[in-house]
């Protein structure tokens, strides 16, 4: 049964609450970013709405007051009894009746305020690196996928670090709970990490200082053997669609002919996003997806005209989108508002998580939240994701088992070029991109095996 998912944590990455698509081969997390997403809600906006009061209450409705009153006055430990746990326990029950899994969800104010905080981009505390849990011949370890750029991290952190122990605790098979409880801390504190390093022969240890840190939502990187712009974000948080315009202005700029767009593990977000950053690959007018409300209205959401280049090299330049397992939500809108008005984009990876829903967020009296499908989202045909099924790419490529995927950010850190990329050079191959720069120039030949 699906539950509210706890207070989120000082590390969470979007998707991340428990009702989340769960992870097939690693766990993503942001020292302390707290984004505590659900698989992607795709609405704007809180709504307040008058409840029916038990005067008014159906047959069914009566029946709840009738358990909760025979719950508060027999149960035979009235200290057990927690009336904010019950009232959680109801409303998280009801959503869960929906069938919308993983994608309508019950929060705790706490994670409403966390989740709020995640879309609108406010930034966080912390030390800001991207970590990953990896499966060791010696048990499990806590490792660097990329710093965020200007971060107290980013000083100090490569990707592929490993951390030994955190202010003198062994965390080399530690929980990300733990690890995380030992991480977080204040705005100016300091906190001391050991790792190990693969050119290094002795630990390293590094006092970090935490700092307020405000991300840059796209990260991108030019690979000018092939003039392939390379993009990649998490999250459909406010302002990506302005972010992604930069970065496509500066791909071109740099002389990029065509683009890999990477949504793995993009769990979603908001539909302004959605619809923002797929007008930037299509023609005003075109339609992004389409929403069937619960009477069976359609409404077509088109391009955003205020997004779309008219002139711009990415309208009409050969592209590539990643996808993986938990690609979701937003993201599948993106994905397939493109593909649906431009076939000849292909879709590589692995099949999507499939979300059906567009979500609205509704504030509860006591700062707790639903977030709701309220309409059901349709591709520009007005075909349907099966929840739980996905789009199926074009090319189906899987990563290796416990392999992390490639971004932008990793292959600047560790001054990759793409033929690296090609040649299995980095935190580890990654058949997926290797795939996707070969959709754009079929004569590039890879030492990896792609499957």
């Amino acid at each position: 049964m699906a539950m509210f998912p706890p207070p989120p944590q000082e590390l969470a990455p979007p998707p991340r609450a428990s009702t989340a698509p769960p992870f097939s081969q690693l766990f993503i997390t942001v020292l302390f970013v707290a984004l505590a997403f659900t698989a992607g809600w795709v609405g704007n906006g809180l709504v307040n709405r008058d409840a029916p009061t038990p005067s008014s209450a159906k047959p069914w409705d009566k029946d709840i007051w009738a358990a909760w009153n025979a719950i508060d006055t027999q149960y035979w430990n009235p200290q057990a009894i927690d009336h904010q746990k019950m009232t959680y326990a109801a409303i998280a029950a009801m959503v869960d009746s929906l069938g919308d899994t993983g994608h309508s969800v019950a929060l705790t104010p706490a994670a409403a305020q966390q989740e709020n905080q995640s879309l609108s981009n406010a930034g966080f505390v912390g030390i800001g690196v991207y970590i990953t849990q990896k499966t060791t011949s010696a048990g499990t370890a806590i490792v660097v996928q990329a710093a965020i750029p200007d971060s107290p991290a980013a000083q100090y952190l490569l990707p592929g670090d490993r951390f030994v122990s955190v202010n003198g605790t062994d965390v080399t098979n530690a929980s990300l709970d733990t690890f995380n409880t030992l991480v977080r801390g204040k705005e100016g504190t300091s906190v001391t990490v050991v790792i190990s390093r693969a050119s290094s022969k002795t630990p390293l240890s590094f006092t970090i200082t935490r700092k307020k840190i405000t991300p840059k939502l796209v990260t991108s990187v030019y690979f000018p053997e092939d003039h392939i712009g390379y993009i990649h974000f998490d999250i459909f948080a406010d302002g990506v669609a302005q972010e992604m315009q930069t970065n496509l202005k500066a791909l071109q700029a740099e002389g990029a002919t065509s683009l890999i767009l990477d949504l793995r593990d993009n769990g979603g977000g908001l539909v302004t996003g959605a619809i923002g950053v797929a007008s930037d690959f299509l023609q005003p007018g075109q339609t992004v997806f389409n929403e069937k409300d619960r009477n069976g209205k359609i409404t077509a959401n088109k391009v955003d005209s205020d997004a779309a280049a008219p002139k711009g090299l990415h309208l009409t330049l050969p592209m590539a989108i990643l996808v993986n397992a938990n690609t979701a939500s937003a993201s599948e809108i993106t994905t397939t508002g493109i593909i649906g008005n431009r076939p000849d984009v292909q879709v590589i990876g692995e099949r999507t998580y499939g979300t059906e829903t567009v979500l609205l967020p509704f504030q509860l009296p006591s700062g707790a939240q639903l977030t709701l499908g309220v309409s059901q989202w349709l591709t520009p045909s007005l075909t349907h994701l099966a929840p739980g099924a996905g789009l199926t790419p074009t090319k189906t490529i899987t990563l290796p088992a416990g392999a992390v995927a490639q971004s932008p950010l990793i292959i600047k850190q560790l001054k990759l070029s793409e033929t690296d990329v090609l040649n299995c050079k980095g935190l580890n191959p990654d058949p997926q991109l290797i795939a996707g720069i070969q959709s754009l120039n079929a004569a590039r030949v890879s030492t990896c095996a792609t499957k």
